[in-house]
């Protein structure tokens, strides 16, 4: 099998594409999930939604790949890990009851977006995401039942 082209001019396009996606989901991982993560450790004091939630791939880039980037976008990226590794030393190690961890939560979550805003406007925005549309009339139970149905009429 031929591998297929690599054309190593793109490649600091790609990486900077790449960093601003993630970077862009961590945030909106965080936003979207502060009740969930909250809650799990309110009842189970489980730390690994957390650190789930805040994994990221900057730690295996090599010195090489990062020398592609420009300075500036190299001290914006800094910056935001370097908040999120405060944060997830933070969730990794607190005993803090769950009021005060909903409320570094939130403090954390503010500082994270903040150097988040930054690092994204240094690596030019987040690239576009393909978008589904799914109808919010659907009755999910009756469409369940109907591909139900369709099933057993098939396997007769």
């Amino acid at each position: 099998m031929i591998p297929p082209v690599y054309d190593e001019s793109e490649f600091p396009e790609r990486l900077r594409r790449l960093l601003a996606l993630e970077i862009a989901r961590i945030v909106e991982d965080l936003e979207a999930r502060e009740a969930f993560l909250v809650e799990v450790w309110s009842r189970h004091r489980d730390r690994g939604p957390f650190i789930d939630t805040l994994h990221t791939r900057w730690r295996t880039l090599s010195l090489p790949d990062m020398a592609t980037l420009d300075g500036d976008i190299l001290v914006a990226l800094e910056s935001f890990h370097r908040e999120l590794d405060d944060l997830t030393l933070y969730f990794r190690y607190t005993q803090d009851m769950p009021t005060t961890l909903a409320d570094t939560y939130r403090d954390g979550l503010r500082r994270l977006a903040a150097y988040a805003a930054i690092a994204l406007d240094a690596l030019g925005g987040v690239p576009p995401r393909p978008m589904v549309e799914f109808d919010d009339e659907v009755d999910d139970e009756a469409e369940v039942d109907a591909s139900l149905g369709a099933l057993d009429g098939a396997e007769e």
